[in-house]
């Protein structure tokens, strides 16, 4: 069992904890948030409380994605963090990642991050269109497509590049996005056009 109760997070959300796994350099922990726990699940409406996996849905929503990007293009990077599996941990069960690294040797900042840093510049245009063509090349559905759910920075499978690490998988009740690829498509496009907009009106500093 791995003891993270202990370490500060590297990270926080209002669904997660992101923790530095305690043997790994290269690998993150996302474990719950047991408020988080408490308000949608303990707490949620009886169709939420439906699913066998309980408040980990989301995990197995990442895993499943993850694996279905690599199965659409087996020899080509995911644009999706990497899902290394699963560990039992003092704050319950954790989804293990690989960690994006930015050019300090740290986390990679977010795409929010790096155009606050630089501006909107041509190379972030240029990695946002490469970050286009991967997340339809490899069929991913985008469920939260924001700037601060993309990084830009390396991994084990190269870059700098831009990284999806959360809010991918299937949401909806009805998988209307798993059944139709062209739909999907039309979707993450969407996202993509709106998440670019927002970017380019984010200011620098």
């Amino acid at each position: 069992m791995l003891a993270l109760r202990h370490l500060a997070p590297i990270a926080s959300g209002h669904l997660r904890r992101i923790f530095q796994h305690p043997a790994e350099p290269d690998l993150l922990v996302k474990v719950m948030r047991e408020d988080a726990i408490a308000e949608r699940w303990t707490n949620a409406p009886w169709y939420r409380r439906r699913s066998r996996t309980g408040p980990y849905a989301g995990f197995v929503r990442e895993f499943k994605e993850y694996v279905a990007s690599r199965h659409y293009a087996l020899h080509r990077p995911s644009p999706l963090a990497r899902v290394a599996g699963l560990a039992d941990t003092d704050l319950g069960l954790g989804l293990v990642v690989e960690k994006v690294r930015g050019a300090d040797g740290g986390l990679a900042p977010t795409l929010d991050a790096w155009v606050r840093r630089d501006g909107f510049t041509p190379a972030m245009q240029a990695a946002l269109d490469d970050f286009l063509a991967s997340m339809l090349e490899h069929n991913v559905i985008a469920g939260d497509l924001h700037a601060w759910n993309v990084v830009h920075g390396v991994d084990s499978r190269g870059g700098p590049r831009l990284v999806m690490i959360d809010g991918f998988g299937e949401k909806n009740i009805i998988p209307h996005c798993s059944m139709s690829r062209r739909h999907n498509a039309a979707r993450t496009l969407h996202k993509f056009r709106r998440m670019v907009e927002r970017t380019r009106a984010t200011p620098r500093g």
